[in-house]
This record gives structure tokens, C-alpha cells and sequence, in this order.
């Protein structure tokens, strides 16, 4: 674990502030973009640039092309990234005298497992529909404010549907194919009445 100049550097970089909370907001998220993490963690763009380097060196994190534009990068948790997020989250608790988060993150990840696809794709759509209502129903232009808003409501949907299309039946692919579409729409609407 030691540097060539005999420091410890992954354990270095987790015990630092602004490292950890990128390795929580990523993990909240479930992937995320830079400029998300940087507004999150409440650190500069290049700041946060700098950190997630050094967070891929350690191999904690990837960055993965986003679409079409390969500029833009989505930064996911590797599997050792995910075991640092967990273990940063048991020693926050533990640190601020609260119950140990892993027992609640196992319960909701078994709850999460519980849910069939079917249900999990009719409760997406169901909160497409509201923030469709919410969000953009009437409204002449959105502002900013409102279009990071927006972004910030529909991407953990389109991030569960993906992992449906990856691995769901035919019949669930399709819905989630639709959807998918559908947050599209919505987003293509949202960039249409920005201001």
C-alpha cells in the first residue's frame, strides 16, 4: 500500500474530505457527472477533475463516454470504489455516533431485489408522468434552476432503466426502451423552453 516515497497514498486520499464525499455522491447517485459531484461536494470544477484522477489511479472510479459526445464522461464506482464508499459510510456513522448505514443500505438493497421489473417499470412511469406534470407541464420557459432540477429527477430513472434494458426480459426491455424514449422526449422539451 506505500508510494514509492513510502506514504500511504489511497488511504491518504479517502481520509481526506473532499475525496470521500466524491466516493458518497457518486455512490448516491449510482454514477454522476463531474460537474454534479463538484456542485455536491462543494468543490471547483478543476478541484473535483483532480480528485476523480486520483481516484481512478487508485481504481475506484471509471469514467465511462456519455452518448454521442465522447467529451462528456459519466464516473461510475469500480467494485473496490463501492467496498471505499461502504466503508466511508460505516466510519461517518460510527464518527457521529449513528447506526452502522450498512444495516439499512442490505435492507433496501434486498427490498430493491424484491421488486420484479414489471413493478419497478410501472413505478418509473409513474414518476415520469408527475414530473412531466410538475416540472414541465404548463410552463412557457424553465429556468436553470428548474432545468438542473429536472435533470436531477429524471436521470436516476433513466440510469434504472438502463440496467433493466441490460438485463430484463424482452418484454421488460421493451417497456424500458419506451420510457427510456420518453425521459428523452422530456428532456429534448426541457432544453426546448430553456431560457
Amino acid at each position: 500500500m506505500e508510494n514509492k516515497d513510502g506514504t500511504m497514498g489511497g488511504i491518504n486520499l479517502i481520509f481526506q474530505q473532499k475525496p470521500a464525499l466524491a466516493l458518497l455522491a457518486i455512490r448516491k447517485e449510482g454514477g454522476t457527472y463531474a460537474s454534479v459531484i463538484s456542485r455536491e461536494i462543494e468543490s471547483t470544477f478543476a478541484h473535483t477533475t483532480n480528485i476523480l484522477n486520483k481516484l481512478e489511479d487508485q481504481g475506484l472510479v471509471t469514467f465511462e463516454p456519455d452518448g454521442k459526445d465522447n467529451r462528456v464522461k459519466r464516473v461510475e464506482l469500480t467494485p473496490k470504489g463501492q467496498d471505499a464508499a461502504e466503508l466511508v459510510e460505516e466510519l461517518a456513522a460510527v464518527l457521529e455516533g449513528k447506526k452502522a448505514i450498512k444495516v439499512q443500505i442490505n435492507k433496501a438493497a434486498s427490498k430493491i431485489k424484491a421488486i420484479d421489473f414489471t413493478k419497478k417499470i410501472e413505478m418509473i412511469n409513474a414518476q415520469i408522468d408527475l414530473v412531466a406534470k410538475e416540472e414541465l407541464g404548463a410552463k412557457k420557459n424553465v429556468s436553470q434552476e428548474d432545468y438542473v432540477r429536472i435533470g436531477r429527477r429524471l436521470g436516476p430513472y433513466r440510469r434504472e432503466l438502463h440496467k433493466i434494458m441490460k438485463s430484463g426480459g424482452k418484454g421488460d426491455v421493451k417497456q424500458a426502451e419506451a420510457l427510456d424514449k420518453e425521459i428523452e422526449r422530456l428532456f429534448e422539451e426541457r432544453e426546448r423552453l430553456r431560457v
